[in-house]
């Protein structure tokens, strides 16, 4: 697959929510919900640019952040990757073009019968990333960058071998929130549960690999 098929494959990704907020423009109202409570229930509304304004921000910001980050590692470690690398921005630029066409069909006045339903979208990115972020080599922009991480490979290495279970784990887990709670708004105590052991124990556990490498005599 050359490089230019690949850019234009990201492209289609990014112009499927502007093509479809084109197609049904002129249906929208002036005013439509940008925001919903944890029941599904808009509580939250703005003009229809909105939409588009958010669409083009996410989508683009996203696909020229992507662009960039390579040249800015220090470490060329990301430049590196080649294909893997590729792969992450396949992954986000889908995540976020769901997400748009998520949004944009919300404010349609689409209704949900289960309003954890974008759950499984967040569950499914978090487990995918999860299988993936074990390859990252140690970079300055992607994976879990700690102040432990970021002195020592090993540290690094060690700590993206847990990352990465824990967050199949977590994601895993959000999928099946919407099928264990199919009517009903999941409590974000829990969701916020959820995401705190897979960000907060990698962190930790980079703290305690960094030390006790730092004690092992030379």
């Amino acid at each position: 697959m050359n490089k230019f098929f690949k850019e234009f494959v990201l492209w289609i990704l990014i112009l499927l929510p502007i093509v479809y907020l084109a197609t049904i423009w002129q249906k929208l109202p002036e005013i439509v919900p940008t925001h919903f409570n944890n029941d599904g229930i808009a509580n939250g509304w703005s003009h229809k640019s909105t939409l588009f304004i958010l669409t083009v921000a996410l989508e683009v910001g996203l696909y020229v952040l992507m662009l960039v980050i390579p040249f800015l590692d220090p470490r060329k470690n990301i430049r590196q990757m080649g294909s893997k690398y590729y792969n992450l921005r396949f992954i986000l630029t889908l995540f976020i073009a769901l997400i748009t066409l998520y949004i944009i069909y919300s404010s349609t006045g689409g209704t949900f019968k289960n309003p954890n339903l974008h759950f499984l979208l967040l569950g499914s990115l978090f487990a995918i990333l999860g299988s993936y972020i074990t390859t990252i080599k140690p970079n300055h922009f992607i994976g879990v960058r700690t102040p432990w991480t970021m002195e020592s490979d090993y540290t690094w290495k060690k700590t993206h071998q847990l990352a990465g279970p824990l967050m199949i784990g977590g994601g895993i887990i959000l999928d099946a929130l919407p099928f264990i709670f199919p009517y009903k708004a999941v409590s974000p105590i829990i969701v916020l549960g959820i995401i705190a052991v897979m960000v907060l124990v990698p962190v930790v556990y980079s703290y305690f690999v960094f030390r006790n490498e730092e004690e092992e005599p030379s």
